[in-house]
């Protein structure tokens, strides 16, 4: 029984091993191809890594960079918005998801803010979840140590020290944890989607008889804040509010 496990692990490590050969072969096929101009025959290789059930920041920014090269702007920034979510920090991810938007038709004003939540989400947005949870993880370490050090120490300053640092930085801990959770519940519920249509029609119901609204164009953000049968409910950032088909939309 022992000597089957034992064969089965192996085979299992072949198979992984084998598998992410054959995937960075593509990957560097699709780059190869890229190279050399060919951008839709780089676009097909590249999703055939990601119909493989095989994602990374690389891979949809490369795929960004293939589909802004054939004009095709709305896929190119969904592409860099999914580059985006998984390594947010990327300063080439950030600038080419820049230059794509500049190519949109649509120059959407958003809603003003009030003040605190505008001051809010911009703290927030200062890192990700898991960069907040561990600043947070970090802030309790250094202030129970710092408690831990008026407790046992009999340094009058240390003491001191101990106790008002240990105290601050545990009261921020608080405050930094729920930043952490805010951030998560922000990311879990999103549902931001890229419309990849050329030209969409927006209606006041999920019809096409529904009352025509206004019309974006490809490459607008928009939430989707529901769904029925094939429709889709969006709220763009100037905060109107309108049905789309499903398929004229890809989340990202």
């Amino acid at each position: 029984m022992k000597l089957n496990r034992i064969i089965l692990l192996f085979l299992l490590f072949v198979s992984a091993a084998i598998h992410a050969g054959n995937t960075s072969a593509a990957f560097d096929s699709a780059n190869a191809a890229y190279a050399k101009g060919k951008y839709d025959a780089a676009i097909k290789l590249y999703e055939s890594i990601l119909a493989d059930n095989q994602e990374s920041a690389a891979l949809y920014f490369n795929l960004g960079n293939a589909y802004f090269k054939s004009n095709s702007i709305g896929l190119a920034i969904l592409n860099y918005e999914r580059a985006k979510k998984l390594n947010p920090d990327d300063e080439e991810i950030n600038e080419n998801l820049k230059l794509a938007n500049q190519r949109t038709e649509d120059k959407i004003e958003a809603a003003p803010q009030l003040f605190l939540s505008a001051w809010k989400n911009g703290i927030t947005d200062l890192m990700t979840e898991k960069q907040w949870s561990l600043t947070f993880i970090a802030l309790i370490f250094l202030g129970l140590l710092l408690i831990a050090i008026y407790i046992v120490s009999g340094n009058r300053i240390l003491k001191q020290t101990g106790f008002f640092g240990g105290s601050l930085l545990l009261i921020l801990s608080v405050f930094v944890f729920f930043l952490a959770k805010n951030k998560y519940t922000t990311t879990i519920n999103s549902a931001s989607a890229i419309i990849t249509s050329g030209a969409v029609t927006v209606t006041g119901s999920p019809s096409e008889k529904g009352t025509k609204l206004f019309i974006l164009h490809e490459g607008v953000k928009v939430e989707v804040t529901d769904e029925e049968n094939d429709w889709s409910e969006i709220k763009i950032v100037n905060g109107n509010v309108g049905w789309v088909k499903s398929a004229d939309l890809q989340k990202i």
